[in-house]
């Protein structure tokens, strides 16, 4: 190797070497934010740590088996009927929209798309304050227009059977614009040409719909359901703030009982238990729409 050859190649090195000093401090910090807690919280799910009596033994997977055998079951089964409810109507909802608002000659469009919007920029502690007043059962506006049309009060969060349905629409209700925005997105994205020969050729909206505008929205529509599925299966915020899963156990969601065995019961490891096999799901499902997006 020459001189020439060594000097020729020496700014290449040196650049790469300010590449990784320049991306050293963000690695750095995910690694003491993220990467620090998640493995420290692994290693407490096999261990007996109660926070009254400090760190036990090792446990192995007893912790594990514990939690599988008390209440997962059930906490599980709220959580799968809470995610599927909560996307299957945010997704009809928000693609019924998104189809209207794709309307080429459609008045007033921007004011729509705003207001539509408004309820994505509330936090999700907001959301559930107003609607815990307005479904209160003395006090709230909704029994009171319920009463208007001859139907007793009924105790939307008191009531099991009602309760994860109403935790359901204030979800749908906060959650939907997100699904929205991102399929009017894929709308207007979508090339022009395949509807315009389709409707040349006499196709009528609904066959539109379903041998155009579908096939060419599937990609999107794909990733919008598997990121909505995904933090659905996470819920806690709303189930905290509007009914500590209750009553009993009604709406006890996979993060609550987690929440439920860390900071009320104070077991530590059971808690982390949980928290990890939650995290081996959403790694799964976030797999999945990782490997969707490289094939579409």
């Amino acid at each position: 190797m020459t001189t020439a050859t060594i000097r020729a190649g020496s700014p290449g090195r040196r650049r790469n070497l300010a590449q990784y000093v320049f991306v050293a401090p963000a690695v750095i910090v995910l690694a003491l934010v993220v990467a620090a807690p998640l493995l420290y919280s692994i290693y407490l799910s096999f261990q007996e740590y109660i926070i009254t009596y400090g760190m036990g033994d090792f446990a192995g997977f007893a912790n594990y088996l514990a939690v599988l055998s008390d209440d997962f079951a059930h906490v599980s089964w709220v959580t799968l009927k809470l995610t599927l409810l909560c996307v299957v109507f945010e997704f009809v909802i928000a693609f019924g929209l998104a189809l209207l608002l794709n309307q080429p000659h459609l008045p007033g469009r921007s004011f729509y798309l705003i207001v539509l919007m408004i309820p994505v920029l509330m936090t999700p502690v907001a959301v559930a304050l107003m609607f815990r007043l307005m479904f209160n059962p003395s006090l709230g506006i909704v029994n009171w227009v319920i009463g208007l049309l001859g139907i007793p009060p009924q105790g939307w969060f008191g009531d099991p059977s009602l309760a994860l349905g109403t935790v359901v629409f204030v979800d749908v209700w906060h959650e939907t614009s997100l699904m929205l925005l991102m399929l009017y997105a894929g709308l207007k994205a979508m090339p022009g040409e395949p509807v315009e020969a389709a409707r040349i050729d006499g196709a009528s909206r609904l066959q539109i719909l379903r041998y155009v505008t579908w096939p060419l929205m599937k990609p999107v529509i794909m990733v919008t359901l598997m990121i909505r599925m995904i933090a659905a299966l996470k819920s806690y915020d709303l189930i905290y703030m509007l009914t500590q899963g209750g009553p009993g156990k009604a709406t006890e969601t996979i993060s609550f009982y987690a929440y439920r065995l860390g900071f009320r019961f104070l077991d530590i490891g059971q808690a982390a238990a949980v928290s990890f096999i939650l995290l081996i799901v959403v790694t799964l499902l976030t797999l999945v729409l990782l490997r969707t997006m490289r094939e579409n």
